[in-house]
């Protein structure tokens, strides 16, 4: 009975790592959790080997690899300097490869929904159907702080693939009011 009770506390144990290790990496990208000061995602893309370029409320990563996908990603960040959302998009194609930013599409989706679990519903876009600025794809929402998407963007004869997810508190934080330090005299300064 002993055994029994020690391996069924190893398993429980087991299991409940595992739950919270998946909920954990859901509020990150890359490595880097949401939240993190713009130093410290500057500073971990270096580590990876990125180049990175200050785009004010953003960072931008020109060439990134998104499994087999190369994509090009902005870290962005909020009033208070903490990184809450990034976007990854491919590159543009012209009408004759459309198909292309259709597969890139349905790839991201895929990853998104490893990452993220289900889909809030199917695909809402085809080929045939694009119209020109943001076709949504698909949505997550069933992620308890972030919202998920992923886009085919026709902009003229271009198009191109994006996926965005944003923390929703981080989105919506306050810039903290700082007190003031200078206390007021009952005497005059002169």
């Amino acid at each position: 009975m002993p055994k029994f009770v020690t391996i069924l506390t190893l398993l429980v144990l087991t299991l409940s790592m595992e739950v919270f290790a998946q909920k954990r990496s859901e509020l990150e990208f890359a490595g880097i959790p949401f939240g993190a000061t713009r130093e410290t995602v500057i500073e971990e893309l270096m580590k990876m080997g990125y180049d990175t370029f200050d785009q004010g409320g953003h960072i931008q990563v020109p060439v990134f690899k998104f499994g087999e996908l190369p994509v090009q990603v902005d870290f962005i960040f909020n009033k208070n300097e903490k990184f809450y959302a990034f976007e990854i998009r491919t590159g543009r194609v012209e009408e004759a490869r459309r198909s292309k930013a259709i597969e890139a599409v349905e790839y991201m989706s895929e990853q998104f929904t490893l990452k993220y679990g289900k889909p809030s519903g199917d695909p809402t876009v085809n080929e045939m159907n694009l119209r020109n600025g943001r076709n949504i794809y698909q949505e997550w929402y069933g992620v308890k702080l972030l919202n998920a998407a992923t886009s085919v963007i026709q902009q003229g004869n271009k198009y191109f693939a994006v996926g965005v997810v944003e923390h929703r508190t981080l989105a919506k934080e306050a810039i903290p009011v700082k007190k003031t330090d200078a206390k007021t005299s009952a005497e005059p300064v002169f």
